[in-house]
């Protein structure tokens, strides 16, 4: 039998004593998980493919979702303009963003932009000048569809400026293009005249004018009250447009985005003017009268009811006549014509009267040389 080494046994405890309590928990660990390695590994791997199930049965539980494109709605901009303010500029940065939902398993699939709201509240703004506004978001039902847990753009900064009101703004018509061929067109009306404002100070303070564009040629050939829509613009004192897309426009508190031009057309004819009874008196002795014309030959009028002047041998009447006693030659005058009722235009007024005198018997003279 061979020896036990007597100064072995103290050589391994004085190992065992220079080993970090560390250490010898570590080997114990090492040496269970050793133990039956296999049947461990099996007994994990079961353990996660049961927790799988029942994570997938459970509907219930919810799962993060990436929703893009979500739309931001700006809320309360009416409260904000009650207030006293307005943003001029920044909310067009927001067009759609990114969302991540808890949504249940249930409805995981059918989740969509449609079941969340994005939000920007204008009401958190309390002064003018640069503002940051915070985005808040949320499911239409969060039982159904979760709730959000992260937005890509949280907040968002605005100018805003102070909110101010104009009252009676004139309206001024400009007009365009022809009337109808065969009609007259008395002077267009707008409707309202004057309109209120409101919006961003530094634009409604510079505003002068409501300027309507409006199209004579594009009214109906009929003759009554032709009605047309318009559209319009703001100036300012040198006739520059401003922009106005943050501007209300209203009239006795009705919201306007266009204006109504009313002008009434008439029919118009043209009818000649009378030769007959223009002449007073007599010229002198050994002289007569050898023509009498005017000008304009025919005058173009307008009524409402023009039947009558476009009958055949319609005539017009100058009012008066001129006075050629003892007029050795030639004379003109203006006669007025007669007005009558229900002509509402006339090309001319009155007409040039020219009469033609020579001494008796010399037209025939010269007409017999001819």
């Amino acid at each position: 039998m061979m020896k036990r080494d007597a100064g072995a046994a103290p050589v391994q405890n004085e190992k065992k004593k220079a080993e970090k309590p560390y250490q010898a928990v570590l080997k114990k660990i090492y040496k269970r998980v050793r133990h039956r390695f296999g049947w461990k590994l099996l007994s994990l791997l079961l353990a996660v493919l049961l927790w799988g199930g029942l994570i997938s049965q459970d509907t219930t539980l919810p799962r993060p979702k990436e929703i893009k494109n979500v739309k931001v709605n700006v809320t309360n901009a009416s409260v904000l303009r009650q207030n006293g303010f307005i943003v001029v500029s920044g909310l067009e940065e927001l067009g759609t963003v990114d969302i991540t939902a808890e949504v249940p398993q249930k409805y995981y699939s059918t989740a969509s932009q449609a079941n969340y709201n994005v939000r920007a509240d204008l009401s958190q703004i309390k002064s003018a000048g640069e503002q940051t506004i915070k985005l808040t978001a949320s499911s239409t039902n969060s039982t159904i569809y979760g709730t959000v847990t992260d937005v890509s753009v949280s907040q968002v900064k605005v100018q805003v400026e102070e909110y101010v009101v104009r009252t009676r703004i004139p309206v001024q018509l400009q007009v365009t293009g022809t009337v109808p061929e065969g009609f007259y067109a008395a002077n267009p009306t707008c409707d309202p005249a004057r309109v209120d404002i409101s919006g961003p100070k530094s634009i409604v303070n510079q505003v002068v004018r409501c300027v309507a564009q409006y199209d004579v040629g594009k009214i109906p050939a009929a003759q009554g009250t032709a009605r047309t829509s318009v559209s319009f613009v703001f100036q300012d004192q040198n006739g520059k447009t401003l922009d106005g897309s943050l501007l209300s426009v209203t009239s006795q508190s009705i919201a306007l985005s266009e204006l109504i031009v009313e002008q009434e057309l008439y029919p118009m004819a043209e009818v000649k003017v009378s030769t007959e009874s223009l002449v007073a008196g007599n010229p002198a002795e050994g002289y007569e009268v050898v023509g009498v014309s005017v000008y304009p030959e025919t005058v173009k009028i307008a009524a409402a009811d023009i039947s009558w002047y476009m009958e055949e041998g319609a005539l017009l009447f100058p009012e008066g006549r001129l006075n050629i006693s003892g007029e050795t030659r030639g004379t003109t005058g203006v006669l007025p014509l007669r007005s009558k009722s229900g002509i509402v235009y006339s090309s001319a007024s009155a007409v040039t009267v020219v009469v033609e005198i020579a001494p008796v018997g010399e037209t025939d003279h010269t007409e017999q040389a001819e």
